[in-house]
């Protein structure tokens, strides 16, 4: 991320515009396409479960019309006067062939009137059976019908018809075995007495059923069935038998009216609805062949669009190139060409006020105020000298001050009230010294104990680290010297000497009269410098930590202040140590300014 951040920072301004262009048209372009998309399939889908579901709805209607057609067929041989007095007849095993023709005719009229019953069947109390059918040949088992489920339901029913799936083996397709079938059942009694006189069985074959779920749908994925409680056909499905069952069990607790599934391997519409027969249900799975056909709409027209925006950034970027980028272009030419002396003013158009025009101005001034600056070059050279010791302070001061206030704080926090006290009397004693009421001289004295409160506060922060040896004549104390001569020194020596070396280190301080001269001598037992380093340090080339920066503004002061050449030399050996010598001028009575 680092690297990344740092390779769009070194991009050109060109680049950078037509990058975030792209990538916030980018953004905004998923974030939209994905809206919708997600808006057109919540849609898409509840219109396709709603189709599906009015689909169901009208299956369900037609399969009313024929359980309650069988039930009205069921009333016509209850009713039937001479099935009544057929079966009225009966006395035994025994059939008279007008009883067995009435009861016959009046199955084969139902076959025939109705077209969705494929069989129907009368087991009298004599277990004697009367059929028809219109695809044969079917066996009825009569012996053991009245062991069946449905023969105990039946008497309880009180007369009233119900469907059950299949008979119990009770009827028999002896050429087709596994033909799928519903029944309905219905005890035939005696209209006067209500005494039970048969059983009638109405099959409808599960071809006829089928049929009809082919009439509802033109898909030819879709898959029709009808299942029990436990996710059992009722009536199967013509294809996709396995996976449709698998869809089943996966929601038998399930009660939505429909939801969408991946159903062989495609989007589909699992939609199901109560019978209102037992605790069957009507399931289809109908695919969504109408989604995929929108999608592929959609999909175009998403391509379309990313080519028209594709266009879009093309002229965008012709536009932006010609007027921002090759104008800033010129700027940036003719700003290069300034840093390298050719102070020539830009033209500027007129009658045009934008950010380049405005550009073209400031640089126009900027090359006049450099010319002007570089003409007032000699002129202010005294001044410069003078800003160059004023800098010196501002380079030392604040950045000491603030490191000593933190560990002052320090001390506070940790309640080491006497170091703390110290630490700041120490500070307020230096900084007395220092400013001296803005006069640039003070004794040699008093800078002795400026040094000694600066290494007051450093050896509270470097848990006294450094120690100090003075060794000063007496006669130099109450001489005037330049303040801020030592400190300088004596820093350069515990940050870039002793610091960098480990355990205690020692400073020494030797100062004496030689004619009119004062020597100051500052020795350390720190790092030490190389050769080229002390000639660095002396001609002012610093580095990027910014050692060397004081001794050389050291030198600059001393040589400006006094009028000498050459006022400090430097010996080191690396690992040994340094020794710097300071000479100055010596000076007797009132402090004068430099100017």
């Amino acid at each position: 991320m680092k690297t990344l951040m740092t390779r769009m920072k070194q991009m050109k301004i060109r680049t950078k515009i037509i990058a975030l262009y792209i990538t916030l048209l980018m953004v905004t372009f998923i974030i939209g396409i994905t809206i919708i998309y997600a808006i057109f399939d919540r849609n898409t889908e509840r219109e396709v479960g709603e189709a599906g579901l009015q689909t169901v709805n009208v299956l369900k209607g037609n399969l009313d019309l024929i359980f309650e057609n069988i039930t009205q067929f069921s009333n016509m041989i209850y009713f039937d006067k001479d099935i009544q007095q057929s079966l009225k007849s009966i006395e035994g095993s025994n059939i008279s062939s007008s009883t067995l023709q009435t009861v016959q005719s009046s199955l084969s009229n139902m076959i025939l009137s109705g077209e969705y019953i494929s069989s129907v069947i009368l087991i009298d109390s004599y277990n004697s059976h009367y059929k028809s059918y219109k695809v044969g040949p079917i066996a009825v088992n009569t012996e053991d019908y009245k062991k069946t489920r449905w023969f105990k339901q039946m008497q309880e029913a009180n007369g009233d018809g119900f469907f059950v799936h299949r008979s119990e083996n009770i009827v028999q397709y002896t050429s087709r075995p596994n033909v799928n079938y519903i029944t309905y059942i219905r005890e035939v009694g005696d209209m006067n007495t209500y005494d039970y006189l048969a059983t009638l069985l109405i099959l409808i074959d599960e071809s006829v059923i089928q049929k009809y779920f082919e009439e509802v749908s033109e898909d030819a994925n879709s898959s029709f069935c009808i299942v029990n409680s436990e996710g059992d056909f009722i009536i199967s499905p013509r294809q996709n038998r396995e996976a449709l069952y698998e869809a089943i069990q996966e929601r038998l607790e399930g009660d939505a009216s429909y939801e969408p599934i991946q159903f062989m391997g495609n989007d589909a519409m699992f939609i199901q609805k109560d019978l209102g027969i037992n605790d069957w249900k009507i399931i289809s799975v109908m695919t969504m062949n109408s989604k995929n056909i929108m999608q592929n709409t959609y999909q175009s027209t998403i391509i379309a669009f990313l080519a028209f925006n594709s266009v879009i950034i093309a002229i965008s970027a012709i536009a932006l190139t010609r007027l921002i980028f090759k104008p800033l272009t010129k700027i940036q030419t003719h700003m290069q060409g300034v840093e390298r002396g050719e102070f020539v003013p830009m033209a500027i158009e007129a009658g045009y006020d934008n950010e380049i025009v405005s550009l073209k101005r400031v640089n126009n001034h900027m090359i006049h105020s450099i010319q002007k600056f570089i003409e007032r070059i000699k002129v202010e050279e005294k001044i410069i000298a003078k800003n160059e010791l004023d800098l010196i302070f501002a380079q030392i001061n604040p950045h000491f001050l603030y490191n000593t206030l933190d560990a002052a704080s320090a001390l506070a926090l940790i309640e080491d009230n006497k170091n703390c006290f110290k630490l700041i009397q120490a500070l307020g004693d230096f900084y007395r010294n220092s400013l001296n009421s803005g006069k640039d001289l003070v004794t040699v004295d008093d800078e002795i104990m400026s040094v000694k409160n600066y290494m007051t506060i450093l050896n509270i922060r470097y848990d006294n680290r450094i120690k100090m040896h003075y060794d000063i004549e007496e006669e130099m104390a109450q001489l005037k010297m330049l303040k801020l001569i030592l400190q300088p020194v004596i820093e350069n020596a515990v940050y870039h000497g002793i610091k960098k070396r480990e355990g205690q280190g020692n400073i020494y301080i030797k100062g004496y009269i030689d004619e009119d001269e004062m020597i100051f001598i500052v020795n350390d037992d720190g790092a030490g410098m190389s050769e080229g380093r002390i000639v660095e340090v002396l001609e002012g080339k610093t580095r990027v930590d910014k050692s060397g920066f004081g001794l050389y503004s050291l030198i600059q002061r001393i040589s400006i202040y006094y009028g000498i050449e050459s006022p400090v030399t430097v010996n080191s050996e690396i690992g040994q140590g340094t020794e710097i010598t300071i000479r100055i001028k010596r000076i007797e009575g009132v402090d004068r300014h430099v100017n």
